[in-house]
Formats: C-alpha cells, sequence, structure tokens
C-alpha cells in the first residue's frame, strides 16, 4: 500500500472517530441540560396568591398550590413561607408562623398550603 493511500484511509477514519465523538458529546450535553432543567420547571410550578390581611389585626394570609409529583406539598409549603418571609423583611420586621394547612398529599393531586403570619420587630 502507498503512502498516500495509509494517510487517506487514516484521515477518513480520524474523521469518522471525531464525528462519532462529537454525537456522544452534544447527546450527554443535551440529556445534562434537561436533567438540569426539570428541577427548575418543576419549582416554578408553585404559585403563591398575594399577601391578603386577616380577620384580626396585624395577621395576614398566603395560600399556595402546586402541581405534580409526590414532594409538590413541600413546593406549596416553601412558596407560602417564602412569601411570607419576603413581605416581612420588607418591613424590617421577622415572620412568625401563626398556623399553616395543606391539603393533597399523593403524588398526583394537586397540593395547596395556606398560611396565617404576624410580622414582628427584631430583637
Amino acid at each position: 500500500m502507498k503512502k498516500v493511500e495509509v494517510n487517506r484511509v487514516r484521515s477518513g477514519l480520524l474523521g469518522l472517530i471525531r464525528q462519532r465523538v462529537a454525537v456522544a458529546v452534544q447527546r450527554r450535553i443535551a440529556y445534562a441540560v434537561v436533567v438540569g432543567l426539570v428541577p427548575v420547571l418543576v419549582q416554578a410550578c408553585a404559585s403563591p396568591s398575594p399577601v391578603e390581611e386577616a380577620g384580626d389585626p396585624g395577621r395576614y394570609t398566603l395560600h399556595a398550590s402546586a402541581s405534580g409529583g409526590s414532594v409538590a406539598w413541600a413546593r406549596s409549603h416553601k412558596a407560602v413561607i417564602q412569601s411570607a418571609s419576603d413581605f416581612c423583611e420588607q418591613r424590617g420586621q421577622m415572620l412568625s408562623v401563626v398556623s399553616e394547612t395543606s391539603k393533597g398529599v399523593r403524588a398526583l393531586e394537586k397540593h395547596e398550603a395556606d398560611l396565617t403570619f404576624e410580622c414582628h420587630a427584631r430583637f
């Protein structure tokens, strides 16, 4: 076999290897992006309501719901706690939970959390 033919075969094999490696790398990158985005998209499914004044002065209520998965209850809980905490922080105060209730703990149910809270001065 001539040297030119060997170089041509070698060049063709290297091109084929590069092509297959590129495809494998693209698949791994796509998989990593999908796996990385799923928690972000699932987290976005928890939606808290605006803060409303409760019947008693200085008390407020919040409601949040989340869908999908067996830990949606945790997302709805986190959404109301975070919203209440942010609400109090904007006033330079700290959150004090009065009561919290939740509904829907099964995997395919809509999960809901209701929070009644107060804001108190920091010590």
